[in-house]
């Protein structure tokens, strides 16, 4: 049976839909899995300061089920996605997975970061959830050139897709990219 995922950062936990969205679901039981991508970053500010539960209790609030795992942690991540979905799946109604994990970029690009301590900004690159499953791929014995070759294949369908999505037309009714920033500055 099919489920819906909904993928949303913490910083959305403050806002109403949110709740709303978690209440309506577990009213309806719907089949639904909640996965918030917790980087412990609400925009500018830190999670904590802007949203007074965790997500599992939020959850809990509505009587839902929830699973918090490292987010950096690939099987971690794909044995509790399978868990609840499969949960959901069976009819128990939606559940959230909260995926803890790190920013690695600003909010925006060209954002300077300036309201995260220093040494949280220097240190991401020990949280790289690739870099960590590859070493563990490697520990298993799978060889460094297969995992070379995945790793350029990936590249390459994402580069091909970009491609295509810059080539393809507008949809119809919409302005063209170009006009886009122009018609919202002169607007």
């Amino acid at each position: 049976e099919s489920i819906a995922v909904a993928f949303f950062g913490d910083g959305a936990l403050a806002e109403g839909v949110a709740h709303e969205s978690l209440n309506i679901a577990r009213l309806w039981r719907l089949p639904v899995l909640f996965v918030c991508e917790n980087n412990g970053w609400s925009e500018f500010s830190p999670t904590d300061k802007m949203l007074a539960a965790t997500p599992p209790g939020l959850a809990a609030a509505f009587g839902i089920d929830a699973l918090s795992i490292d987010g950096d942690d690939v099987e971690a991540v794909s044995e509790a996605a399978g868990e609840l979905a499969g949960a959901t799946r069976s009819g128990a109604g939606p559940a959230v997975l909260e995926c803890r994990t790190h920013r690695h970029r600003g909010h925006f690009e060209g954002d300077p970061q300036r309201y995260r301590p220093a040494t949280e900004v220097s240190s991401l690159s020990m949280h790289d959830p690739i870099v960590f499953h590859r070493a563990r791929l490697a520990a298993h014995g799978v060889e460094e050139a297969e995992l070379d070759a995945v790793d350029s294949d990936v590249r390459s369908r994402v580069a091909a897709a970009v491609q295509r999505a810059l080539e393809a037309a507008a949809p119809e009714g919409t302005l063209p990219r170009s006009a886009v920033y122009a018609e919202t500055i002169r607007g």
